[in-house]
């Protein structure tokens, strides 16, 4: 059975400037090979060979960047005090004694949270939390509890619904994580890419 890991340490921590660099680097990779390849597919007299090669390229950039630039982690573990997360950069942690914010947003059949200490802050699926199991989802649900009682924050609703918590009267019901936001900034930005390549391609 799954269950706590042995002791991580400190918590990890992905260096901004680094992240920041990496999402600059597939935004422009992004955008101009998006729009590249709208250009060429209006100039292929319907041959989809030729723009094929830029929107794979396009497509890897976006996959990446609709992941990396939110800080959305795809596996979990914890030693009891430390919550640390996988995701495309690396391995990325908190430590759940020192917890200062806890967000949360519906995502279809579950809960995306985020979680945050006073140095950085860890986003993940709540069904990973389950996957990692039994011991690790009531550790990280005790801490997220006790941050409330001592005043710390407020759990949102849909936050307290992934332990079963009584959730209080003042509590957020929307989306308090900000992933969502950043996402849709990305698929507009591939968007407008291609629709200004075929554009340019029908114009010129």
């Amino acid at each position: 059975m799954t269950g706590l890991a042995p002791p991580l340490g400190e918590p990890r921590r992905i260096d901004p400037r680094r992240r920041t660099v990496v999402v600059w680097v597939l935004s422009v990779v992004m955008v101009v090979s998006g729009a590249v390849g709208g250009f060429r597919a209006t100039r292929a007299e319907g041959d989809p060979a030729v723009p094929a090669p830029w929107f794979l390229l396009a497509l890897i950039a976006f996959t990446a960047l609709f992941s990396i630039w939110p800080g959305i982690s795809f596996r979990v573990r914890s030693d009891g005090r430390v919550l640390e997360g996988r995701g495309l950069l690396g391995r990325h942690g908190i430590d759940l004694t020192r917890l200062t914010h806890v967000g949360s947003a519906a995502t279809g059949r579950s809960v995306f949270l985020a979680l945050s200490d006073d140095v950085g802050t860890l986003k993940i699926d709540s069904r990973l939390l389950r996957r990692a199991g039994r011991p690790v989802l009531d550790v990280v649900g005790r801490a997220v509890w006790q941050g409330q009682q001592e005043g710390r924050y407020v759990v949102p609703r849909g936050a307290a619904q992934v332990w079963g918590m009584p959730a209080r009267p003042d509590a957020p019901g929307g989306s308090t994580t900000g992933t969502t936001r950043q996402q849709l900034v990305v698929v507009a930005m591939i968007a407008a890419a291609i629709g200004a390549g075929v554009l340019l391609g029908q114009l010129v």
